[in-house]
């Protein structure tokens, strides 16, 4: 599959080579069989044929353990979600749990998230974005890698309807000042209060770490103008 990769392009991720077991490399054998993990083809995206319902669709981007994202897609069965990963222990666990719960609203994809938006998912076809805990890439040096950017905006702003979403969450202040400024200077987005599926969500794992170290916990929302 070809991805068309700009010149400038970064990627926000290291792919480490973590761990896995017997049972979960036995299950990676198989994945393609699962109706829930979405093997990226030369089409764009059809949420419509994807769910075989018309109900609004929401990207989460870096799901982790996929604990937060099976409880929201089992709180609220009438809205789909998409799922995106690039470590595969955390693709295993969530289609597992995806099987447990026997949801029908969550697909899951493994691969480059920015480049899934670009090249397979249709303009304004999301009614939002969300991303919890994106990596803050703390060392100055690496700034570059953090994903969320003014590119980012602009192509997010291109994929979600109008008054759509982006949802964010970080514990690295830092970072939080830096997205805030990017919001500050892109005028195509308006910052409002929470989305109503996320007032009561429960705490992932890395927030939790935060927590724990005493991190201030950022929640961000802003809405496509």
């Amino acid at each position: 599959m070809l991805f068309h990769r700009p010149k400038s392009y970064i990627k926000s991720y290291v792919k480490r080579n973590g761990r896995l077991t017997a049972t979960q490399k036995e299950y990676l054998k198989n994945i393609n069989n699962n109706k829930n993990y979405t093997k990226i083809s030369v089409k764009k995206i059809n949420f419509q044929n994807l769910f075989n319902n018309t109900n609004q669709c929401i990207l989460d981007i870096g799901f982790g353990d996929g604990m937060l994202l099976i409880n929201i897609a089992n709180k609220y069965p009438n809205i789909n979600f998409i799922g995106i990963e690039v470590y595969e222990q955390g693709i295993v666990n969530i289609l597992k749990q995806i099987d447990k719960y026997k949801l029908s609203n969550l697909r899951i994809i493994n691969n480059d998230a920015i480049l899934v938006l670009q090249d397979f998912i249709k303009n304004k076809t999301l009614y939002g974005v969300s991303l919890f805990f994106p990596d803050p890439w703390p060392k100055k040096k690496h700034n570059k890698r953090r994903i969320i950017n003014n590119d980012f905006l602009n192509l997010i702003s291109k994929k979600i309807i109008k008054k759509g979403f982006i949802k964010i969450v970080t514990d690295w202040t830092n970072y939080a000042d830096n997205i805030i400024s990017l919001f500050n200077n892109n005028n195509k987005y308006l910052k409002i209060s929470d989305i109503y599926i996320y007032k009561e969500r429960d705490l992932t794992k890395f927030e939790k770490k935060g927590m724990s170290c005493d991190h201030k916990i950022t929640n961000l929302c802003y809405e496509l103008i």
